[in-house]
């Protein structure tokens, strides 16, 4: 016996049970004075109820009244889903057609949708009904765009009809559950945890040390500082392979930097002669006659002053900075400033002429220099060949 039976024999007993309700009704007012009682002003819930029928408020009732009997028939409502691009509705009806589920389901069909069933498909229960529309959709992924037209659904389901594979750690906007509609830009972002090592420069700090053995006023770099080294540990973040975020997890200082020293001058500056020679207690002389020379490339040179003395020879790392504030380079020499000024251009050889160290210019001081022991330091990138340069009497050539 099949539904559609059951639902016939429900609604023919319920109607006898009808007829036999209002005939007792009627018998019992048939002796009353007011008279026979008027079948129509008995309520159909009251019937229902009386026959312990229960019906919902989706249900059609059907009700006819005459020859003394009432006739109700019940029609069940069924469940039919529509699936409307993507979302899923759920509706009660208990007849007509596809076009009557979609309407009450709240959908406003434009003409450009594809519908399955037909519109005109009279309804049965637990149909499934789709409503679908082509879209035009722009989708960013790791930074690259791609335009597609899709079939209406959700965001995930046209990532999912891309054979796009998402991480847990991506992200994605408008959210997965978002309905695609004509227009929507999606955009995935591909993220990824890396945890990694890297060895950064710890900064080297700066020390002054007074020193009276420098006159007021000048400086010199005792001892270049040198960065120190750390092994850094990080969690980074990268978006689409770009790093966006950093989570320092450790640190550990591998080589402790060394402080740069830097010497103040605090010295008196001592009385120089006017005379046109003089001499120290480092034996250099002075001659302020002007004359010329011959260069190691046979150039006739002139000079305005020539001095004679002792001379040494210092390195520093590169980089490192003069007392006038220029980096140390080859040519770049240190010297008594109130014998040689800063600034001058100068020649230099030894005295036996066996070495020559060339043009020059007075960028830089020291102790020694300020006390007059050392008449120019010449300064070498190596320690090699400060070594070879040694300690010598030469010739300094005053420029200009």
């Amino acid at each position: 016996m099949n539904k559609k039976t059951i639902k016939v024999i429900t609604a023919v007993f319920t109607a006898l049970l009808v007829c036999v309700f209002a005939l007792t009704a009627q018998a019992q007012t048939s002796t009353k004075d007011e008279g026979v009682l008027n079948l129509s002003d008995i309520y159909t819930q009251q019937i229902l109820d009386k026959a312990d029928i229960i019906v919902s408020e989706n249900d059609k009732i059907i009700r006819t009244d005459g020859k003394g009997c009432i006739a109700i028939t019940i029609v069940r409502a069924f469940e039919v889903k529509v699936d409307y691009r993507g979302q899923e509705f759920t509706v009660e009806c208990t007849e007509g057609t596809v076009a009557d589920a979609v309407k009450k389901a709240g959908i406003t069909l434009t003409g450009a949708e594809e519908i399955s069933p037909e519109l005109t498909t009279p309804l049965a229960s637990n149909m499934e009904i789709t409503v679908s529309a082509q879209c035009g959709a722009t989708v960013t992924i790791g930074g690259e765009t791609e335009t597609l037209s899709v079939t209406s659904g959700t965001v995930e389901d046209l990532l999912s009809d891309m054979g796009v594979v998402l991480s847990e750690d991506d992200v994605v906007y408008p959210s997965l559950t978002d309905i695609v509609y004509d227009g929507i830009e999606i955009v995935v972002q591909r993220v990824e945890y890396k945890e990694e090592t890297t060895v950064e420069a710890v900064e080297y700090g700066y020390v002054s040390e007074e020193t009276s053995s420098m006159l007021t006023g000048t400086s010199k770099i005792k001892q270049y500082g040198i960065d120190g080294e750390k092994v850094v540990v990080s969690k980074n973040k990268y978006v689409d392979g770009v790093l966006a975020e950093t989570e320092i997890i450790s640190e550990e200082v591998t080589i402790e930097p060394v402080d740069q020293i830097k010497l103040i001058g605090t010295g008196v500056p001592k009385t120089q002669s006017g005379s046109s020679s003089s001499s120290s207690s480092s034996g250099s002389s002075v001659s302020n006659k002007a004359g010329t020379f011959t260069d190691a490339s046979g150039n006739t040179v002139s000079y305005t002053k020539k001095l004679t003395g002792s001379s040494t020879a210092y390195y520093a790392a590169e980089g490192a900075i003069t007392a006038t504030g220029v980096p140390v380079y080859y040519g770049g020499v240190a010297v008594n400033p109130d014998v040689i000024p800063y600034g001058s251009k100068l020649y230099i050889v030894s005295s036996d002429g066996s070495m020559v160290y060339g043009y020059a210019t007075a960028v830089d001081t020291g102790g020694a220099l300020m006390s007059g022991y050392v008449l120019v330091d010449v300064f070498y990138p190596t320690y090699n060949q400060c070594v070879n340069w040694g300690r010598r009497n030469v010739t300094v050539y005053v420029l200009s």
